[in-house]
């Protein structure tokens, strides 16, 4: 049972801890970079914050998946971590795939919400 948590944590924590990453640097692991990725939330409806607010939101969306990636691998704060992934997720669907209407990568970010919410649900009636 503890092994295949650490899977499932392993994995997700590697898939986000690659997400924040790639949004801070232009080019490693092919990321969009801090620059790109403001310019992406302006477009999405997010201009009203302005250049410096899609910027400083560009970061910390970058900095939580990097905390919660690195904090589900290292088993601490599960329930926080789960649950700010799959805030982040649904926000991924709301405003950027459903909107797109390319149906795979709503099913994949639908089962990540979907997922990461339901881990987050079982690590509180853990404790």
């Amino acid at each position: 049972m503890k092994n295949g948590n650490f899977l499932i944590r392993a994995g997700f924590g590697l898939l986000f801890i690659w997400g924040g990453l790639e949004k801070f640097f232009e080019g490693f692991l092919g990321g969009v970079g801090l620059d790109n990725m403001a310019a992406f939330l302006s477009s999405s409806g997010l201009g009203f914050l302005g250049e410096t607010g899609t910027y400083v939101l560009g970061a910390i969306l970058a900095v939580l998946e990097l905390v919660a990636g690195i904090a589900l691998i290292i088993n601490k704060k599960l329930f926080e971590a789960y649950l700010i992934l799959a805030f982040i997720m649904l926000i991924a669907l709301v405003m950027v795939h459903i909107p797109s209407g390319v149906w795979m990568n709503i099913m994949i970010h639908l089962t990540l919400f979907l997922t990461l919410l339901g881990l987050c649900l079982n690590s509180r009636s853990a404790k």
